[in-house]
């Protein structure tokens, strides 16, 4: 059962893509904007793939229920949670997405590397993160209350798992230590099942525990009320307030090859994407979102602004 589906988050994609069109973005300004570009498409690929898996097998289960994309701020403390898995024997399960599609090594003390441009690079540990989400998590069901059973209130079980991409290679060393599962994400549902599978034969205390499905799913909802959602300010992360409120002029010349060179490489990137229903011509993704947005009027096609009018 879905109680919150993921966000939209192709706008962040058009925002560092308008940036990189302003004619008064610096050149250093405009790699790092290239490089968070590049990072979050993938990363928005990597949990679209996620997502997909988890609502395949979960939404239409009467006892699985699913979160994405939860964001609490409780104490002070604040958890960017990509997905939340419980079922009705109160085992939540706090999925962190990850790509690393170029490769992931981790050594016998949990230290994590990728590789970038053929170079090993450490990294943060996934399960670190995983484990600062789950500590915020927990006080966020303390705020909103837990289900109780002959007076006594009945404790979830908190499992951290590492999800990522199909195409990651993974170098495993000594994992038994680390308190977590790190997973490709074609294959979480099969480790889901064998893992309840083994919990059944030996827990009764999980048995007994076990809620109705009306109960967890309240219990969701209460945690959906605590989602803060929240804005990536590429602004002030990238420091170019100073450079778009500069009032030194721009030179003409520079400025139009610069929009030139800019749009040019947009309009192969987004013109290419989407065809017009109808004369099969390639359009913009805004002209396509625009008729989407539209359902209405175009029946959910996408058309080119010309055949708009015959439509």
């Amino acid at each position: 059962m879905l109680i919150k589906s993921a966000d939209y988050k192709e706008s962040q994609i058009a925002i560092l893509q308008n940036l990189l069109s302003h004619e008064r973005v610096p050149a250093e300004k405009r790699q790092l904007i290239e490089r968070e570009l590049r990072s979050l498409s993938i990363g928005i690929a990597t949990e679209k793939q996620a997502a997909f898996e988890i609502d395949f097998y979960a939404v239409p289960s009467k006892n699985l229920f699913v979160i994405h994309d939860l964001r609490l701020e409780i104490g002070g403390r604040v958890a960017q949670i990509d997905h939340i898995l419980m079922n009705r024997a109160l085992e939540v399960f706090v999925i962190e997405t990850k790509t690393f599609s170029t490769g992931l090594s981790i050594n016998d003390r949990g230290e994590f590397s990728t590789f970038y441009e053929g170079k090993e690079v450490g990294i943060p540990s996934p399960v670190e993160q995983n484990a600062r989400h789950i500590s915020v998590l927990k006080d966020a069901f303390k705020e909103i209350g837990l289900p109780k059973r002959l007076g006594i209130t009945l404790q979830p079980s908190f499992n951290s798992v590492v999800l990522v991409s199909p195409k990651a290679i993974i170098n495993r060393q000594k994992l038994a230590d680390l308190d977590a599962s790190i997973i490709k994400l074609d294959q979480f549902f099969s480790w889901y099942h064998k893992k309840m599978d083994a919990m059944t034969l030996k827990d009764t205390v999980g048995i007994l525990k076990v809620c109705s499905s009306d109960t967890v799913k309240n219990l969701g909802e209460k945690l959906l009320s605590l989602h803060k959602p929240s804005r990536v300010d590429y602004i002030k992360r990238f420091e170019l307030r100073p450079a778009l409120l500069s009032k030194k002029p721009v030179d003409p010349v520079h400025a139009e090859q610069e929009n030139a060179i800019a749009l040019e490489a947009l309009q192969r990137k987004t013109e290419t994407e989407y065809f017009c229903a109808n004369c099969k011509t390639s359009i913009a993704s805004v002209v396509a979102k625009y008729c989407w947005n539209n359902k209405s009027r175009f029946s959910g096609k996408a058309y080119c602004r010309a055949c708009q009018t015959k439509v």
